[in-house]
């Protein structure tokens, strides 16, 4: 328990049944809920004697879908988990700090990805529905960030890390159709319901949220109006929306600002995949956004964003000139091209990923 705080200010949450708090486990959706069961049912199959965890951020309430701290390797496929915390030492990858929470995105990601960066040639079979036309792979890389240049085009903190306090890209992939050389950058989602909201709309630094409701993006002194570009903030994203083929008249649909929302994280995924385009030795930068086939509320527009339609990413493509739309993809697609192309060697990570996602 963290220290200086009493064990009497301990909550428990508990599923229906046990002593304590179950209201949390209600407040979820429906893919959430069925998640948070399976990841409570793996872990008491694996590990029944192992205490519930808490919340990095909330140090004093456990959860029974939580490991305890001191127990992250377990979060991993076991095969690939030195492998994987190997690879974050040595890239300066921040591990999140819900690493432990069985429902971590992170998490799920390096599960069904690690593997495949370990095996380049599954790769190019299993991604098929991730990269079309694929002939090969010839390289994967987690929480990528871009070069550092990237972070001072963007505006971002220097003293960020990959996977902390910059755009980070959940997984960039380098390959080739046979003619071209392309790079695609996937956002992975899991038990989210939604791509996020501006850091700067929810900050409690932010004196006047009014104006995130109420700005005019098509206004010349919009971006001096945005939270995020003052002070020390100073962000750089209004300056790079026009060469990245975001059309602020369409955004303009929207109420208030646009990007105080789910298009905030997608904006920035096309703002970095604009520097590549214009940096890599690659053909063509693709986003792709890539999530699990039952969490239906992740592609759900918020009302503000209704105008430009019910689905989120269609609403997002609309706003898109001359740069590829962002296509979502399922990681059941991608398990099950993997599971049609695999061999023996294979069948412990597949049934491994059946076990704990579903998949």
């Amino acid at each position: 328990m963290a220290e200086g705080f009493r064990s009497d200010a301990v909550v428990r949450h508990v599923l229906p049944g046990d002593a304590g708090d179950t209201s949390w486990l209600e407040r979820l959706n429906d893919f959430g809920k069925q998640e948070t069961l399976r990841q409570v049912a793996f872990k008491g199959t694996h590990w029944p004697d192992m205490p519930d965890g808490c919340r990095g951020t909330r140090p004093v309430h456990f959860y029974p879908h939580i490991l305890p701290d001191g127990q992250l390797a377990k979060a991993f496929f076991p095969p690939i988990s030195g492998e994987v915390l190997r690879y974050c030492r040595c890239n300066d990858v921040a591990i999140h700090t819900e690493a432990l929470n069985l429902r971590s995105s992170q998490v799920a990601c390096f599960n069904v990805m690690f593997p495949l960066r370990q095996d380049l040639s599954l790769a190019a079979r299993a991604l098929e529905p991730v990269l079309p036309d694929v002939s090969s792979v010839e390289r994967m890389e987690f929480e990528y960030t871009g070069p550092d240049e990237a972070t001072e085009w963007l505006g971002e903190p220097r003293g960020g890390r990959r996977g902390q306090n910059r755009t980070s890209i959940d997984i960039a992939i380098w390959w080739s159709d046979g003619a071209r050389r392309l790079l695609t950058l996937v956002e992975w989602k899991y038990t989210e319901s939604r791509y996020g909201i501006c850091g700067g709309y929810r900050s409690r630094g932010n004196p006047d949220k009014r104006r995130c409701k109420e700005l005019n993006v098509l206004d010349p002194a919009a971006p001096t109006k945005c939270y995020l570009t003052e002070g020390r903030n100073r962000r750089r994203y209004w300056e790079h929306l026009k060469c990245a083929g975001i059309d602020l008249a369409v955004a303009s649909e929207a109420v208030g600002c646009p990007f105080r929302g789910p298009f905030y994280q997608l904006m920035r995924q096309l703002l970095l995949a604009q520097f590549l385009r214009e940096r890599e030795d690659v053909h063509q930068v693709f986003v792709v956004s890539l999530g699990f086939r039952g969490n239906t509320d992740l592609l759900r527009s918020p009302g503000m964003l209704r105008p430009l339609g019910a689905n989120v990413l269609a609403a997002w493509n609309r706003l898109l000139r001359g740069v590829p739309p962002v296509r979502h993809v399922t990681a059941e697609e991608i398990v099950e091209a993997a599971r049609a192309h695999g061999s023996p060697s294979n069948a412990d990570w597949l049934h491994y990923l059946n076990e704990r996602y579903g998949l």
